[in-house]
C-alpha cells in the first residue's frame, strides 16, 4: 500500500468517524440530496477496498459512479427547483444532459476554474469505459503470460486522490445540508490540508 492508498484509507475512517449516527433532515429535498451524498462517500470506501486487492477497473468504474452521485446530491440540494424535483423522484434526471448538472454545480459552489467540467472532459471517458465495459478495459489487459491488467501507478493515484477529495466534498455537502456546521467546517479544513499536499507532491512514473 502507497502513500496515496493509505492517505485515502485514512480520510474513509475519518469521514466514518464525522458523519456515524449524524442526524439527517426529512424533507424531500434533503431527503434526495443526502441519499446522492451518502451512496457517494459509500463509493469511497468500497473504492478503498478495491484498490487494496488491486481490482482496478472496478475501483475505476466506481470513481465515475462517485463523481455522479456527488454532482447530482449537490444539483438536488442547491439548484433543482420544484418541479425538477419532483421529476427526478417520478423519473430520475434523464431530461437534463450530466454536463448541465455540472455546470450548474460549479457556478453554485463558486468553481469559475470549471474544475468538474474539466475533469467530466478528461477523465470521463476512461471511468465510464471501466463502467460499461468499453474499449479501456482492453487496453489495459497485460501481457500474454498472464501478468495482469496493466494500469500505471501514476494513472491509479490520481483515480485515488479523486475518490479522495470527492468523498471529502461529499461528507461536506451532507454536513452542511444537515445542519452539522462543525462538521462542515472540519471536512473543509480536512480539503484544504488533502489540495495543499496533493499540489506539493511530485509526480509519479
Amino acid at each position: 500500500m502507497n502513500e496515496v492508498q493509505e492517505e485515502l484509507k485514512s480520510v474513509v475512517a475519518w469521514i466514518s468517524e464525522q458523519t456515524s449516527g449524524m442526524p439527517l433532515p426529512a424533507d424531500r429535498r434533503a431527503r434526495m440530496a443526502l441519499g446522492c451524498l451518502e451512496l457517494a462517500i459509500e463509493h469511497q470506501a468500497g473504492i478503498c477496498a478495491l484498490a487494496e486487492r488491486g481490482l482496478w477497473g472496478s475501483a475505476y468504474a466506481l470513481v465515475r459512479s462517485m463523481f455522479d452521485a456527488f454532482v447530482r446530491g449537490v444539483w438536488l440540494a442547491r439548484c433543482a427547483n420544484e418541479m425538477e424535483l419532483e421529476a427526478f423522484e417520478l423519473a430520475g434526471l434523464r431530461g437534463k444532459p450530466f454536463r448541465d448538472l455540472v455546470d450548474d454545480v460549479e457556478r453554485v459552489l463558486g468553481h469559475s476554474r470549471g474544475v468538474l467540467s474539466k475533469l467530466r472532459t478528461s477523465s470521463w471517458a476512461i471511468f465510464s469505459d471501466s463502467t460499461n465495459a468499453g474499449a479501456e478495459p482492453t487496453r489495459r489487459l497485460g501481457d500474454p503470460t498472464g501478468n495482469g491488467r496493466n494500469y500505471p501507478a501514476a494513472d491509479t493515484d490520481q483515480a485515488l486522490r479523486l475518490a479522495t477529495a470527492l468523498g471529502l466534498l461529499s461528507a461536506t455537502e451532507l454536513a452542511s445540508l444537515s445542519g452539522h456546521r462543525d462538521v462542515a467546517l472540519a471536512c473543509k479544513a480536512r480539503v484544504v490540508k488533502f489540495s495543499s499536499n496533493a499540489g506539493s507532491r511530485p509526480a509519479q512514473h
